[in-house]
């Protein structure tokens, strides 16, 4: 019951969450708070549906929430409203309520593929340690501490040109005569001394961070010898605000409030992470004295507190597009005291930092060989390298090739259906599981990217789907059926699923995949028209969506235009491991300034013949049917 406060309280099931919230406040924002589980795809616009949760009875929906909003009553039926479901980023909250979140409606625990790369580097890093003994101060030589210590590093107290960290001032005295003047300290890229290391027989470490719009990935590198130490990865926090940057921008320009609620996510995620890496290497974020963050340019400005909304509206810029050297502190990670953060350049509003550290991880010489690096995801961001040029693009994919948007799209977590294959003869249906094993069965919840991707190719090559991608109804198969006004193709029978409901592809979720392919497709084909570029020998697949579709399905579907046989392969989290290329070898973070300014950028939203590109990149290409894909 509403307390003294008046504030009404929310529990949340099946977790059994719960708080007290102030009247008026979003279900969605409760369930944030309390720390329930809850996607929110679109940001809160009631757009997406992938919100629906059930007041617990049914009747608590009229009496403890408001009223359905036109959004609901677009997205649910009369009888799902009767029945309790309301949409989580649309009711709020009036009275006691009890909620329940369907498996359907919550984020799950997501197979993140960001495993560092191989490439090694010759470690030169930007912080470095010495040891050193500082004799002790007497009465005819009463010298400061600081400045005593600036002698022992080949300075005294006219010299000293930095001021010093006040952290290091604070565990300075307590270093100096518990070890007899022994200590090993930390000094930056400049010379400055940032730090006193506590333990000289422990490793000096650093932090390669990659900030997905989905997912954080980090990996912790010894700075002296180039070794990874251990890796960690999660969802980002910020999915709960919105699956997508557009759905973040918007949410980020609600209020200032809203700002700081998406970067003290973000921040959380990534000191929750650091807290993982300590763990497994027994290494202590005391130890851990640098960090490079890549991400693309909205993850960068929510990460630093910066109004992104700029992003969102022309002419698109960032606040800032150089290099930036932090303090850890000053942004909340938790790292040794005087730790830094290098940011990676950006290149443009929706070309980031994550695009540069690709680039830096995979960038050929420049020489005769023409590479395609294309990153998939809710952004797509593409360079296209030819000779000695470089020229780039970013083009709005929306999440539906990541699963998120459509009818039963989800993340790549168990229970997703992954891969997916169909007879051209039957239209039998064969599919893989997430989590499925031979000692495992795991029903399917709903479909990932990468099976996206697969039905809609096979879809494609067996005929089922036209190039138009309109679904053929007079197709002798139970399998295509009427689902709520659309036609819909089965995946997955009811009988078979976890949700006791048919998982299916409908005609709105073809079109969203048509609309994202045939952005990709448009963007690359006006690349190639502005570098006058008629084949390209290599296509990058990067990020951790790039590395598990499967390049034939993506072929079928046109994700790209007829590239002229090139060779197409995945690279795996490249921006993740350009970050860990920069920060084991400072050079590499000029190369990553240079690269950067060589980009030059293609602004797809004003080019004149994007329109008719991508209108024309929609359709899927017109191929014989049956195009084959080994299981």
């Amino acid at each position: 019951m509403v307390d003294s406060t008046g504030k009404p309280e929310v529990v949340f099931l099946p977790g059994g969450m719960r708080s007290r919230v102030q009247p008026g406040i979003s279900l969605d924002q409760a369930a944030r708070d309390s720390g329930a589980d809850l996607q929110c795809v679109c940001g809160g616009r009631g757009k997406c549906g992938k919100c629906r949760v059930r007041a617990v009875p049914a009747h608590a929906s009229k009496t403890a929430l408001s009223l359905p909003t036109e959004e609901e009553l677009r997205a649910l039926s009369p009888e799902a409203i009767a029945a309790g479901w309301r949409l989580a980023c649309q009711a709020r909250v009036q009275a006691d309520v009890t909620i329940d979140i369907p498996e359907e409606s919550r984020t799950g625990i997501q197979v993140i593929a960001k495993a560092p790369g191989s490439q090694r580097v010759f470690p030169d890093p930007a912080v470095t340690r010495l040891s050193l003994k500082v004799p002790p101060a007497d009465l005819e030589n009463p010298v400061a501490d600081w400045e005593r210590l600036g002698v022992g590093l080949g300075r005294n107290e006219k010299t000293i040109v930095f001021d010093p960290d006040l952290a290091l001032l604070r565990n300075l005295p307590e270093a100096l005569r518990q070890n007899g003047g022994e200590v090993c300290v930390i000094l930056d890229n400049s010379g400055r001394c940032t730090g006193i290391f506590e333990d000289a027989a422990m490793p000096l470490t650093g932090i390669a961070l990659d900030i997905g719009t989905t997912s954080l990935a980090a990996a912790l590198c010894n700075l002296e010898t180039g070794e990874v130490m251990a890796t960690a990865s999660a969802i980002n926090p910020q999915v709960t605000c919105g699956e997508d940057v557009i759905s973040r921008i918007a949410y980020a320009g609600q209020s200032g409030e809203k700002r700081a609620q998406l970067q003290d996510a973000v921040i959380g995620g990534i000191n929750r992470l650091i807290d993982q890496l300590a763990e497994e290497s027994g290494i202590s974020p005391s130890a851990m004295a640098d960090m490079v963050c890549v991400g693309n340019t909205c993850m960068h400005h929510l990460l630093l507190g910066i109004d992104p909304t700029g992003l969102g509206r022309a002419p698109f810029v960032p606040a800032v597009s150089r290099p930036l050297d932090l303090c850890a502190r000053d942004l909340g990670i938790a790292m040794a005291p005087g730790a830094s953060v290098h940011m990676l350049p950006v290149v443009a509003g929706f070309v980031g930092a994550d695009t540069v550290g690709a680039l830096l991880a995979t960038h050929p010489e420049p020489g005769n060989e023409t590479v395609l690096l294309v990153d998939v995801g809710t952004n797509g961001e593409i360079v296209l390298a030819c000779g000695d040029r470089l020229v780039c693009t970013s083009c709005a994919t929306g999440p539906a090739l990541e699963g998120a948007t459509l009818c039963h799209g989800m993340r790549a977590a168990v229970g997703a259906v992954e891969r997916v294959w169909i007879d051209p003869d039957s239209l039998e249906v064969r599919y893989r599981v997430i989590g499925d094993s031979p000692d495992r069965s795991v029903p399917a919840a709903g479909i990932c990217g990468s099976g996206v991707i697969d039905a809609a190719a096979q879809m494609f090559s067996a005929g089922i789907i036209n190039p138009s991608g309109r679904i053929d109804r007079s197709l002798d198969t139970p399998r295509i059926i009427d689902q709520g006004g659309e036609t819909a193709f089965v995946l997955v029978p009811d009988k078979e699923s976890a949700t006791g409901r048919n998982i299916v592809i409908n005609q709105e979720d073809i079109r969203a995949i048509q609309m994202a392919k045939g952005a990709i497709q448009a963007a690359v084909t006006l690349l190639m028209a502005e570098t006058g570029v008629h084949a390209v020998d290599r296509v990058l697949l990067a990020g951790a969506f790039g590395s598990v579709i499967d390049p034939v399905s993506a072929v079928i579907i046109g994700l790209f235009p007829d590239l002229g046989g090139a060779n197409i392969s995945a690279v795996g989290n490249a921006a993740g491991d350009g970050a860990r290329l920069a920060l084991l070898n400072r050079g590499k973070r000029r190369d990553a300034s240079r690269l950067a300014r060589k980009m030059a950028f293609l602004e797809l939203t004003t080019h004149p013949r994007f329109q008719r590109t991508f209108a024309m990149s929609m359709h899927f290409p017109r191929m014989a049917k049956r195009i084959g894909r080994s299981s």
